[in-house]
């Protein structure tokens, strides 16, 4: 039965990552898989502190990335690049598998259905003892509630039991089988975060030069070529994003935001928000700015798992509205700058 099972490159992204990193590549070397079957790909932006010593001890292959390009969507798209396994399991540093058999779970769907992309998990890991922004996140199923109430999160909420994300979805015991429209606003963030997919359907299918490697929108390329078909397991991923407090995961976001949603731009195929969401964007903004249903829904949702960690939502809700409104303005003012300088120039 080993011998008939495919070749995995586990792709990881690093950067002075020595905090989270060893148990997510223990948890990776202690899967029930072959372990001469699994390689482990670093794309290492410079690591100054124990990142490379614990890359040795898990045998894990640093590809060193150059200082000018140091950022985490380089790191990973020059280390999938690098990839010789038949599928490339997406995961970053702070990801861990919460059990043995979970790669197994993830590889069977796929292995069920030649025409399937990729897979991932349902949920979030949700444990008690986590942090509690970390809870937050494994209870709504996204680590913003933007992407939430745009019907673009790329988990479920730890109380939904039936498909309630995108796409078109068929139960098939152990997974739903999910098929996603082309129309890009219509595609979960999905493709990172634990992402099993075929590693050469994507690499002849998808913009994947580098610079332009960004996972959510690799998965758009396909989707839009007809490779439509995913999978997500029943099971979760362990995602611990904050560990240093609800005003640095705050800055974090800011910074996510400018890059990926501002300074990108030109090279995404996709953005949380894009044309086409206006009237959705605004009744998020609204929401936001009335606390009403925010509110609201963390209350249904501490109704049904009883944890604090819900009553973040509203001001999760009207501190993102505030950052993504700073973005805006400041990206604004900035092209109007140039705009003037031009006019003077000429």
């Amino acid at each position: 039965m080993t011998e008939s099972l495919p070749t995995i490159s586990v792709i990881t992204p690093t950067f002075n990552s020595g905090k989270t990193l060893n148990q997510c590549l223990k948890l990776v070397r202690e899967q029930d898989y072959p372990q001469d079957k699994i390689e482990i790909l670093l794309g290492d932006g410079g690591s100054t502190d124990n990142t490379l010593e614990i890359a040795k001890t898990h045998n894990a292959i640093v590809h060193n990335i150059p200082p000018e390009k140091q950022h985490a969507e380089y790191n990973r798209g020059y280390a999938f690049s690098k990839a010789s396994g038949e599928y490339a399991l997406i995961l970053d540093h702070d990801n861990f598998l919460p059990y043995k058999g979970w790669l197994k779970d993830l590889l069977a769907p796929l292995l069920e259905n030649p025409e399937m992309v990729a897979t991932t998990t349902c949920y979030y890991h949700y444990d008690r003892s986590f942090c509690l922004m970390d809870r937050y996140i494994a209870l709504l199923g996204t680590s913003e509630p933007l992407p939430y109430y745009l019907g673009k999160d790329d988990r479920m909420p730890q109380f939904a039991k039936t498909w309630v994300l995108a796409g078109q979805a068929e139960d098939k015991g152990k997974y739903y089988s999910v098929r996603f429209e082309k129309d890009a606003r219509k595609i979960p963030s999905l493709g990172t975060n634990g992402t099993l997919m075929r590693t050469q359907l994507i690499k002849d299918h998808a913009d994947v030069r580098l610079g332009h490697h960004y996972p959510i929108d690799v998965m758009v390329d396909v989707i839009k070529q007809g490779f439509n078909l995913f999978g997500f397991t029943k099971n979760s991923l362990i995602h611990l994003a904050n560990s240093s407090g609800f005003f640095e995961f705050m800055k974090r976001r800011k910074d996510f935001v400018e890059k990926y949603h501002f300074q990108d731009i030109s090279k995404r195929r996709w953005s949380v928000v894009m044309p086409g969401d206006g009237f959705a964007v605004a009744l998020y903004v609204f929401y936001s700015i009335t606390f009403i249903k925010p509110l609201w829904d963390a209350l249904r949702g501490f109704v049904k798992i009883r944890d604090v960690a819900w009553f973040i939502h509203p001001l999760m809700c009207f501190m993102t509205t505030l950052i993504y409104a700073y973005v805006v303005l400041k990206y604004k003012i900035k092209a109007l700058k140039l705009n003037v300088g031009r006019d003077n120039n000429g």
